[in-house]
């Protein structure tokens, strides 16, 4: 029985990577847009087109009557969640006609922000020369709208400069201020108090993981981060150093280590479920133990659903689930508000119930940093192929089977609150893709 219950696991699993493979050849194939296509999002009038000189894709534009429509550019730039593409239509006169987001990977809730705000018509009639000077970016979605203001930029400068006979000069399209430095220390910091075990600075760094990560710059990992990864989707390394230092490399450090400091040392989510926990529990929660393992295995089904949805739709912004820009910023779906205040009170009688439950960044984090134990063990086990198995494969006791068949009380209402918020994921998942 449990030889065939190995083996349905490795198929599931199995299944699962050859879905995401899928996936992934879709949205690359989906990412070759066809040119004209892409340049009547901008101008719906042009119908022919002649490739233009330089580092982003540029072309001259006509309409069926043979009337010159002016100029259209593709560039790029780094937002939140990894590359934006605009298009970006000018007109002969030197005027900027439109700005259209072609493609972008940024959580659908800042991004509806920068759209509700009006922020790309404020390019119309603004004069390529003046280089976008007056456009502001929008507050609260910060990156995003600076993404979109950088690309809109190296488009018009190389218009300007190749077609139109101007002289604009480029700026620094680094986006990292004083916020990013502090993130990056705090960082170091966890390295260097975790490697010389300084246990008495834990609740000090956590503190400020919640003020700096999580209300200064709401930089927490998510998994649309490392959807990001998988899909190839990175920001331009010279705009957005500190993603990759807080993306990949995290995940570099805590696989060559072995140990998940981001998880028990930099989470500032995690450090207000124990805060809250801490100061307030008052509840003897005692569910099972094999219940609490049981319900947990839901984070893999939500994990590769998240994962998928990304995928498909090619925005790896759509993977963000998780409660975090709700509790430090205000901003979520509705789904993601219910949810949030759930995982909050019932971090009251359980210690980081979101972590232990539903975080599909611990469970990735967690995963890679087993990854060489899981070697040794491997190793290990096929020495002792013919040795006893050292745990109870096959109870003969009836009582012990009919005591892990029976639910306690603090058991039934563990899972009805996990099949709750896995709901509510759902639910948020299903928003996003409206949202995007």
């Amino acid at each position: 029985m449990n030889k065939l219950k190995k083996y349905f696991n490795k198929m599931f699993v199995g299944l699962a990577l050859l879905s995401l493979v899928i996936a992934l050849i879709y949205q690359q194939d989906v990412q070759k847009k066809d040119v004209l296509g892409v340049i009547q999002t901008g101008e719906p009038s042009a119908v022919r087109f002649e490739a233009l000189e330089g580092n982003y894709p540029s072309y001259k534009l006509w309409d069926v009557a043979g009337n010159s429509l002016g100029y259209g550019v593709m560039a790029d730039a780094s937002g939140y969640g990894g590359k934006l593409n605009v298009i970006v239509i000018v007109e002969d006169s030197g005027l900027i006609k439109s700005v259209i987001l072609v493609d972008n990977h940024e959580t659908p809730l800042y991004l509806k922000k920068v759209v509700d705000s009006g922020f790309l018509n404020a390019f119309y009639d603004h004069p390529v020369e003046d280089n976008t000077t007056g456009v502001d970016t929008v507050s609260g979605a910060t990156v995003t709208s600076k993404g979109i203001l950088t690309a809109v930029q190296k488009g018009i400068v190389q218009i300007g400069n190749n077609e139109l006979g101007l002289h604009i000069s480029t700026g620094s399209s680094i986006i990292y201020d004083w916020k990013d430095l502090t993130v990056v220390g705090l960082i170091l910091l966890a390295i260097i108090s975790a490697a010389c075990n300084l246990r008495k600075l834990r609740p000090w760094v956590l503190v400020l993981s919640v003020l700096i990560i999580g209300f200064l710059t709401n930089a927490s990992l998510t998994l649309g981060n490392f959807s990001g990864l998988i899909s190839g989707n990175f920001p331009i390394m010279v705009e957005r150093p500190v993603w990759y230092i807080l993306v990949p490399g995290l995940l570099i450090i805590t696989i060559v280590w072995g140990r998940n400091i981001y998880c028990s040392w930099l989470c500032p989510f995690g450090a207000v479920q124990e805060g809250v926990f801490y100061s307030l529990n008052l509840i003897n929660f005692s569910p099972s133990a094999n219940v609490r393992s049981r319900v947990a295995q839901a984070r893999w089904l939500m994990l590769w659903l998240a994962v998928m949805l990304a995928l498909v739709f090619n925005n790896s912004g759509i993977a963000s689930y998780e409660p975090f820009a709700v509790f430090f910023d205000g901003r979520g779906n509705t789904a993601q508000w219910v949810m949030t205040i759930i995982v909050v009170l019932f971090s009251i009688a359980q210690l980081r119930f979101w972590c232990q439950g539903f975080c599909p960044v611990g469970l990735i984090l967690n995963f890679t940093a087993r990854l060489k134990r899981k070697v040794k063990i491997l190793m290990k086990q096929k020495r002792q192929d013919n040795s006893e198995p050292t745990q109870c494969t096959q109870c003969s006791n009836t009582k012990c089977a009919q005591k892990d068949d029976l639910l306690s009380s603090h058991d039934k209402i563990l899972i009805g609150i996990t099949v709750l918020v896995n709901a509510l994921i759902l639910m948020v998942l299903i928003q996003n893709i409206i949202q995007v």
